[in-house]
């Protein structure tokens, strides 16, 4: 290839959603019934939880669990590793193609190696770099910002990039100690699933510039921090381990495992920080809002995206048709949702050549 910035477009986006959807009524006898959670949980989940689920406005969503026996049948490489070679298979790329391989995600299968040396052997990619970037839902906009600029430079000329969220090894009931229960750490339960999303990148000879199709323009990431407390918890690694007297026993007994979340927080702010982040990314690239056909915004409920459609679309000046909630059948499956969408609005030609 020549010297010079390159182009970088997408050549094949994947999804993989694991086993058979789960409605609605049929959650508990997955995950396994909360009936060890003190009383003040057990009635939130009886007389709020259907009202929980009604917000959400998601029907199905999928989880990585055998519903016979409740064990899990894929882990975070496995979810990862089914998206990303049904991206390749769509890219009619093989995985020898790949030079750089990023894999991101809330968590990992072991402390070490990283999830993303085990994506690589699964898929069989004798040589290749690879990352693994572990981040909450924002780790699909790392892992493309980085492959990009890799791309740019000539570093690379393939990427092969993979977001996999496994909730459910958070939400079943074997992993919990429902006496230490909080109604928060329930209601994750209703609002979260299992799936991964992949898209492979190319770099494209400098001349071609302005001629390639699915380009992409640019990337932009931003993190709302400094005065605020953390939105989504998760314990478990080292700061639990401080103290020689408290250790994971410990650590168990006390609940400082389970998954929580700052529901106030995120039912009264996300929508802004969102909406505000998302002008800052568009002014930084010198898009105007205007211009982008379809946002993809991954968004766990249809509550939400009811009390915040006007600050997604009058801002932006666009229309609610731009701007769609897309979780009913797939659940929210945190970072990959959004990788999840674009894969279903590619497949379905719902994103047309020339649109943004």
């Amino acid at each position: 290839m020549k010297q010079g910035i390159r182009p970088v477009r997408i050549c094949g986006t994947g999804a993989f959603l694991p086993n058979e959807p789960v409605g609605n009524d049929r959650l508990d006898d997955v995950l396994g019934p909360l009936d060890q959670a003190p009383a003040r949980v057990q009635s939130f989940l009886k007389n709020v939880g259907p009202k929980v689920l009604a917000n959400t406005g998601v029907r199905f969503r999928h989880f990585a669990i055998d519903p016979a026996t409740r064990n899990l049948t894929h882990t975070y490489a496995t979810l990862a590793t089914e998206a990303a070679r049904n991206a390749l298979q769509h890219a009619d790329r093989e995985a020898r193609d790949v030079d750089l391989l990023v894999v991101a995600g809330p968590s990992y299968d072991y402390s070490t190696p990283p999830t993303s040396t085990l994506v690589q052997q699964h898929l069989g990619i004798e040589h290749c770099a690879e990352m693994e970037i572990h981040s909450n839902c924002s780790g699909v906009g790392k892992a493309m910002q980085v492959a990009f600029d890799a791309l740019r430079s000539g570093r690379y000329k393939t990427a092969l990039i993979a977001y996999a969220q496994l909730s459910s090894v958070y939400l079943r009931g074997c992993y919990l100690n429902q006496p230490q229960m909080t109604k928060t750490q329930a209601a994750l339960r209703y609002i979260l699933a299992d799936g991964a999303g992949a898209v492979v990148l190319e770099a494209v000879d400098p001349d071609a510039a302005g001629q390639i199709s699915h380009e992409v323009l640019g990337t932009y990431i931003e993190s709302v921090g400094s005065k605020r407390t953390p939105g989504m918890t998760a314990g478990g690694g080292v700061a639990d381990l401080v103290a020689w007297d408290k250790q994971i026993p410990a650590m168990y007994e006390a609940g400082l495992h389970h998954l929580d979340q700052d529901f106030n927080a995120v039912n009264f702010e996300a929508v802004d920080f969102l909406a505000a982040g998302a002008l800052r990314g568009l002014k930084t690239l010198d898009i105007a809002p205007s211009a982008i056909d379809h946002y993809v915004y991954s968004i766990p409920g249809k509550h939400m995206y009811a009390d915040g459609l006007e600050k997604v679309t009058v801002p932006f000046g666009v229309t609610a048709e731009r701007v769609k909630f897309r979780a009913e059948n797939t659940g929210y499956c945190g970072g990959a949702s959004v990788l999840l969408h674009f894969d279903e609005m590619v497949r379905s030609w719902e994103l047309q050549p020339g649109q943004k």
